[in-house]
């Protein structure tokens, strides 16, 4: 009973006149109709567009209606950014000579620090789409679509050049000197078993540490003024994502048109919006969100981080070209 109800409601949406929906040779006639119709309009398309480079199938159960399934892939490519380094101590800016830190870090680590990191952000988009388009015109060249796109959360990922490892390697090494200096009672710890530091040359080092402060990466402030400062993880990295909801909704127009001597080639274009979820986050390694909980970030990626402030949904568009099967 209930397979012979879905199997009229079905041959109801997919056909003809209303007044044949209880006729049950009628309905198998009309699915059959639509399973022809979604057989002989069946196409295979590639997309390129802002949602990256796409493969795709769609067919026409109904003269209004296409149904179009795929994957979008979004090519990697490097856009370098860059931070710039510093130090601070009680919750400031140390206003140190930097200088006279980059000294110290290459007698403690033998390392050469610039006073920027450099970071390579690149596109992590992979997504499977369907979609259905609408023909409301009789010319079947205009079109309104809804669907979504389902794939991947991050998005994006920025992580620092491998150039700059022995930068970051030596901020690691002279933030555990400096807290070693300034928490550990070294003057009476042996560094190396029955050796100890001179007391004179422990307390210049000491006095020397409270000055320079901590060396991280000036990002931008915290929403209550003190600054953030991103240090290196344990395998002396630093790193973002950009992430966003993986399930995104997907509203837009097309158009249509088909081409060549047997009409079989398919060429149209889409635009619209993707819905993902309010605004981005972009989350560091030590889970700070720059675009909710940092403001003031200065330069290139405090410009890179408006935009995604901006984007609470994203911009598509595709151009299409198919094959009639």
């Amino acid at each position: 009973m209930k397979k012979t109800i879905l199997t009229s409601l079905l041959a109801c949406f997919l056909s003809v006149p209303a007044a044949h929906c209880g006729d049950t040779d009628n309905n198998k006639a009309n699915i059959q109709s639509a399973g022809t119709a979604f057989v002989e309009t069946m196409d295979l398309g590639v997309t390129l567009g802002t949602t990256g480079i796409g493969l795709e199938v769609s067919a026409m159960p109904t003269s209004f209606l296409r149904v179009r399934a795929g994957v979008d892939y979004m090519p990697r490519f490097n856009v370098p950014v860059r931070f710039n380094l510093d130090s601070y101590r009680d919750g400031a800016l140390s206003g140190s000579d930097f200088s006279e830190i980059q000294d110290m870090m290459k007698q403690i680590s033998g390392f050469d620090v610039d006073q920027t990191v450099k970071m390579n952000c690149k596109a992590n988009m992979v997504n499977f789409k369907l979609m259905i388009d609408v023909f409301p015109l009789r010319n079947k060249h205009w079109y309104a679509t809804a669907g979504f796109y389902w794939g991947t959360s991050r998005i994006g990922s920025a992580v620092n050049d491998m150039s700059e490892m022995p930068s970051l390697l030596a901020i690691g090494m002279f933030n555990q000197m400096h807290d070693w200096a300034l928490t550990t009672d070294f003057i009476e710890t042996p560094i190396y078993d029955n050796v100890y530091l001179d007391p004179d040359v422990a307390d210049r080092l000491k006095e020397k540490m409270e000055e320079s402060g901590r060396v991280g990466i000036h990002v931008g402030d915290f929403r209550d003024g003190t600054p953030y400062m991103m240090e290196p993880d344990s395998d002396g990295l630093v790193k973002a994502d950009l992430r966003v909801n993986s399930f995104k909704p997907y509203l837009g127009l097309g158009y249509v048109t088909a081409v060549g001597r047997d009409k079989r080639i398919n060429i149209g274009v889409d635009g619209g919006v993707l819905f993902w979820g309010g605004k981005p986050r972009l989350v560091t390694h030590e889970n700070v969100d720059l675009v909710g909980d940092v403001v003031d970030i200065k330069g290139e990626v405090g410009d890179y981080v408006g935009v995604v402030k901006a984007l609470t949904v994203y911009p598509v568009l595709n151009f299409r070209v198919a094959y009639k099967f």
